[in-house]
């Protein structure tokens, strides 16, 4: 309706900026029931807080390799592009949507967010986590965490959640697209035969999603088919998955053993893509840059390139604005 105005909820899970929001970051990462899964609340925190406590020495390591997170920045600013596309779609004399993040694990907050949604006049209110491929890990618990939060502060806009999944929205994948040439041309053989595309999502757990029916994996191979398509099949390209933790099963074949493979395959140029992150965070600058590319270099993969993560890419914000668009109709 003209009158109302939209607030658009970007959920992120976030990340630390700094080493003082390091260990309350691995506590809220892990004290989610959808990740530790422990339904007796004392002791999941309890359990939470213990490992967050055992992993903060070597996290540290890593986030100051990096520079700390800069997720935070990439998501208000995803944010911010995002709510400047809505406003030039809005039809006259309608209100201009707001465009809030709020983050699961580290500032600002899911519940900060919906304060300042509601303070900027919002009545509707439409969810978009931004996790492309749906996961009860992710997708799930960012629906949650809002449910108990509009619930702890009393509010109840007229709320819409975006669609589960938007892993083969065409604007998602022409960003995608547009990273990998931009990767691929700074290879030194042009030639689009001699360059393998390692796609890279998060992996999780076997059992979350056997017991669970979690779609993800389905997901993050549509994904790859739309990205192969719009190319159109210019590369070969294979599906990897990182950062496993701990002794369970986890989804594979791990990115690590994808590229040990394709050193044996003799092949000398690959392109690795995350494709189950909108912004460069921990995973991509860290795993995959530097981890996954001196195993590259030891294995003798000369020539070893990432797609720089979607970010502030025109096309990925065109696709956003075009589901909340979809969404809020």
């Amino acid at each position: 309706m003209s009158g109302e105005k939209l607030g658009v909820l970007l959920v992120q899970l976030g990340g630390p900026e700094s080493r003082e929001e390091l260990k309350p970051f691995l506590y809220e990462l892990f004290v989610d029931p959808e990740i530790l899964g422990i339904p007796f609340v004392p002791l999941r925190k309890l359990v939470a807080w213990v490992i967050a406590t055992a992993r903060a020495p070597k996290s540290i390591e890593i986030y100051e390799r990096i520079g700390w997170s800069p997720i935070r920045r990439w998501s208000e600013r995803q944010a911010r592009l995002l709510e400047e596309a809505l406003a030039l779609r809005t039809n006259g004399g309608a209100p201009e949507p707001v465009v809030r993040i709020g983050m699961t694990c580290s500032p600002p907050f899911v519940e900060t967010a919906l304060y300042e949604l509601r303070a900027a006049g919002a009545t509707r209110l439409l969810v978009l986590p931004l996790y492309p491929q749906y996961s009860v890990t992710t997708t799930r618990g960012s629906f949650n965490r809002v449910t108990r939060a509009l619930a702890a502060m009393g509010w109840s806009p007229e709320r819409r959640n975006a669609p589960d999944a938007w892993y083969a929205e065409p604007g998602f994948v022409a960003a995608h697209v547009d990273r990998i040439r931009a990767a691929a041309a700074t290879l030194p053989d042009p030639d689009p035969e001699r360059t393998v595309l390692l796609y890279s999502a998060h992996s999780l757990p076997v059992k979350t999603v056997v017991t669970q029916k979690d779609p993800y994996p389905r997901h993050i191979e549509e994904t790859v088919k739309a990205i192969d398509a719009a190319l159109p099949h210019r590369y070969r390209s294979r599906l990897g998955y990182q950062s496993k933790v701990g002794p369970v099963e986890w989804l594979g074949p791990s990115t690590p053993d994808v590229l040990q493979d394709l050193a044996k395959a003799g092949e000398k140029q690959v392109v690795v893509v995350p494709i189950a992150f909108v912004s460069d965070h921990v995973e991509t600058l860290y795993e995959i840059r530097l981890l996954f590319g001196g195993l590259a270099a030891r294995l003798g993969i000369s020539h070893y390139a990432v797609a720089e993560g979607l970010n502030d890419h025109p096309e990925f914000i065109r696709g956003l604005a075009d589901v909340v668009e979809k969404a809020a109709a």
